[in-house]
């Protein structure tokens, strides 16, 4: 196979299995009970591990209305059954990616930090008021 046929052979794996280099494809996955039925926002956002902790509920909502530099994507979930919504999120490998829902009743899950460095993929399934933490998955390897 000559050189250039590699390459696009390559590239091809890698778009279709789902990995682009330099961005993290997030996948969340909602039923009609996420956020008791309502809307639900999402922000993900280039945090530090000490910076997410400290951060309430409030104040991450006000960077809905007001988005400051730390924010990388707000994405809004309409909750159904079998509804999944996949976005790709550039990053910087290296640094820590915050990701907050901002649920109408949030449980202790509302929040959650992926360490660096940053997998390729993740799946979050999103429950009534928060994240079904035992179920997240992460790839981070392409073989």
């Amino acid at each position: 196979m000559p050189l250039i046929g590699l390459r696009l052979f390559g590239l091809a794996v890698l778009i279709l299995g789902g990995c682009y280099p330099g961005y993290v494809k997030l996948t969340l996955l909602s039923d009609p009970s996420t956020n008791e039925g309502r809307p639900l926002r999402v922000l993900v956002r280039s945090v530090d591990e000490q910076q997410q902790r400290s951060e309430s509920h409030a104040s991450v909502s006000a960077l809905v209305v007001t988005p400051d530099a730390t924010v990388l994507r707000s994405v809004i979930i309409d909750p159904q059954a079998g509804r999944y919504r996949s976005v790709w999120i550039k990053h910087d490998k290296e640094k820590p990616l915050g990701l907050y829902f901002l649920y109408t009743t949030p449980a202790a899950s509302w929040k959650m930090l992926v360490a660096p460095l940053l997998p390729w993929r993740i799946t979050i399934p999103l429950g009534r008021s928060g994240v079904r933490a035992s179920e997240v998955r992460e790839c981070r390897r392409l073989l």
